[in-house]
């Protein structure tokens, strides 16, 4: 166990004062800063760092139409999803009082897709349909350039289809910050969601309070919990897809099975990434475990799924029986904490792109009019107490 923290553990520590001198340079030069360091970091060089409309659009006839129909399609079904989910503004009355919730939309969010040897269209569908769905009236795209497209087709066809306000070909902490601050180009926004690799990651801890974000990740983590029920196929290539991430990700099995155990063992004996396996007595004490670590994904392949459902506390997103990696294409998230985080955070969802403004209206009943002047007296707010009183004809 001690092990398994320390491997999952990604210090940031190191990285703070580079990234600073990345965020400053930023707030300094504005788009020239963008351009001399995406040159530096991504070798290519920009005339703009904002992707015009024309050469979106003929980057995205590029797209293969079998992958076409298949955003198509996810995007379809993550729409209805999270239109169920859509809160709804909803007013109670007690003792007299009309109290209520109204939900509105965030003015503008910025979704970082990365670009490293793979693109993503997965991130920009899972971050970009709940801010549509919720209302954002601008939503911008940042992702790294490459020198064969400026932007991933597959990226150019989906920004058009979210009608996404501005698409910067702009990558790493600097496009960060760039949208913390605004510069010339890049306009600021309200919220920064989407993965990226340490350096966007501290890019974004340095930004808290300039900007809102969605979280500080690190690698991916899966933990799966399986009894004997379990099939030792289904489980070894649950955790193999989802060390494909990287050899930073976390993937670990805890097991009540011994026969499993061994046989998981033997399957992964050859794999250059390092698996942690933990062997419990029941399930149960594996749930607890499971709680304790608090992963981005939990894969369950027990005999009692929908009880072990009950006790989950501290997990981004639980797959039943079905690879984890159902939820990384099919939703209803991926975007989720990691690092332990899922203690107090969980999925990106539509709640993440709208706020809730508070309503009262009416007048309360004596008992509760009553209480409220009362203390207010005790806070020493007396002008609190008598505009309560005066307001409602009492003195």
């Amino acid at each position: 166990m001690d092990e398994l923290l320390r491997f999952r553990t990604q210090s940031m520590s190191n990285y703070l004062d580079y990234v600073k001198g990345i965020i400053e340079y930023v707030r300094s030069y504005g788009d020239r800063g963008l351009i001399e360091l995406t040159a530096k970091f991504d070798g290519v060089s920009l005339k703009d760092v904002v992707v015009s409309y024309d050469e979106l659009k003929s980057i995205a006839d590029l797209l293969p139409e079998d992958v076409r129909n298949s955003i198509d399609l996810i995007y379809n079904h993550l729409t209805s999803f999270n239109e169920y989910f859509k809160p709804r503004d909803d007013f109670v009355v007690y003792k007299g009082l009309r109290l209520g919730i109204m939900w509105r939309p965030l003015g503008s969010v910025g979704i970082y897709v990365p670009r490293g040897f793979k693109t993503y269209p997965s991130t920009l569908l899972m971050a970009g349909v709940p801010a549509k769905v919720a209302g954002v009236s601008r939503i911008y795209v940042a992702s790294p350039p490459k020198k064969d497209y400026i932007v991933d087709p597959a990226i150019a066809y989906l920004a058009i289809k979210l009608g996404v306000y501005k698409v910067y070909c702009v990558g790493g902490p600097q496009i960060i910050a760039a949208m913390a601050y605004g510069t010339e180009s890049v306009d600021r926004v309200d919220k920064v969601v989407g993965p990226g690799n340490v350096y966007v990651q501290v890019a974004k801890y340095l930004l808290q309070g300039v900007v809102a974000v969605d979280g500080v990740e690190g690698p991916t983590e899966l933990v799966v919990l399986a009894d004997d029920s379990a099939d030792p196929d289904e489980v070894v290539l649950d955790m193999r897809a989802q060390a494909e991430h990287g050899r930073s990700s976390t993937i670990v099995l805890i097991s009540s099975s011994d026969k499993l155990v061994g046989i998981v063992e033997d399957r992964l004996s050859s794999d250059e990434h390092t698996y942690f396996i933990i062997k419990v007595k029941d399930v149960e004490e594996g749930m607890k475990l499971v709680n304790e670590l608090a992963p981005e994904h939990l894969s369950l392949h027990t005999s009692s799924n929908y009880e072990l459902l009950s006790m989950v506390s501290n997990v981004g997103a639980v797959s039943l029986k079905t690879p984890s990696a159902i939820i990384d294409y099919l939703g209803p998230n991926h975007i989720l904490p990691t690092n332990g985080l899922a203690r107090f955070r969980g999925a990106l969802t539509v709640y993440d792109f709208m706020k809730a403004v508070v309503v009262a209206d009416g007048r309360p009943e004596k008992e509760l009019l009553d209480a409220a002047t009362s203390l207010a007296r005790y806070e020493g707010f007396k002008l609190h107490s008598d505009s309560m009183g005066v307001f409602y004809g009492r003195t």
